[in-house]
């Protein structure tokens, strides 16, 4: 009986380590979530990784956002020389101050797009950070109505434009633990680190 026990268990455990495993590969394959630029309001920078600016501004000049603006959650000084350095005209930016994680960014900004008078935005963050952002924009979205389009932003390395894969693999596989507390309305949790 003691055998037969240990046999379930050991059974069990494979078997968990295979869900799991087939989850985090699933995930990783999913994280960028790249959809075609169309004009819109506003652009929406959820902050947190340098190449962020150089997207938003590409977008910004290539007439993407109808007002001439960008919302950056949160603009600091050092992220506003980034903007400022990719292009971006200083009376162009305009800071969500409050945000501490994508969380809070989707919440914050949707209410200042509300109070704004705004119906679309594109929303562009780091390509490992897109499916999850695009989540959490989505269930804040439910409150709006907002018309929400989600360009990925990649790497630059050497010239080149590349995935998380090629430049950040240590980021794309924190996004894992992350996606899935945020799948499960853990944002306290996951955004502690």
């Amino acid at each position: 009986m003691k055998g037969n026990n240990l046999v379930r268990l050991a059974g069990f455990l494979v078997g968990m380590s295979i869900a799991v495993g087939l989850v985090c590969v699933i995930t990783i394959s999913n994280l960028i979530v790249d959809e075609e630029p169309k004009v819109s309001d506003i652009i929406v920078v959820p902050e947190g990784a340098s190449e962020r600016a150089g997207e938003a501004v590409d977008l910004l000049e290539a007439g993407y956002s109808r007002s001439g603006k960008i919302i950056v959650s949160p603009l600091t000084q050092s992220n506003f020389d980034f903007y400022v350095g990719a292009g971006a005209p200083s009376d162009a930016l305009i800071n969500e101050g409050n945000a501490t994680s994508t969380y809070t960014n989707a919440r914050n900004t949707l209410k200042m797009m509300q109070e704004m008078g705004y119906d679309s935005s594109i929303i562009t963050s780091s390509d490992y950070h897109m499916l999850r952002t695009k989540m959490i924009y989505e269930r804040q979205n439910r409150h709006y109505g907002f018309d929400l389009t989600y360009v990925a932003t990649y790497h630059d390395v050497g010239g080149e434009e590349v995935t998380w894969w090629q430049a950040n693999r240590k980021a794309g596989f924190k996004e894992i633990k992350k996606f899935w507390g945020y799948m499960f309305f853990l944002y306290h949790w996951v955004d502690e680190d």
